[in-house]
């Protein structure tokens, strides 16, 4: 098996809040609030050619947030990281 098998793609590195919700099964608010209490990587996108504006989208980085999940389920105890093994 190669790493691509198992590992989810997405064709870009980065998706709106609306998109990441769906790929996570959560509703948009419950991202929102995990933005807001920084616990997402999220990129910022504004017009740079109105730096002033209040308009800007957010973004989740995606290469970020998978090396997050990874990481933090290879941290786990063994015991309990391969209980679904047994």
């Amino acid at each position: 098996m190669i790493k691509s098998d198992y590992t989810g793609q997405y064709p870009v590195e980065a998706v709106t809040i609306e998109k990441f919700a769906e790929l996570i099964g959560k509703t948009d608010e419950a991202v929102r609030l995990m933005i807001k209490r920084e616990k997402l990587p999220v990129v910022d996108f504004q017009d740079p050619n109105k730096p002033n504006s209040r308009v800007s989208e957010t973004w989740i980085y995606l290469a970020e947030f998978n090396r997050i999940v990874r990481e933090a389920y290879f941290n786990r105890p063994a015991e309990e990281r391969d209980a679904w093994l047994k």
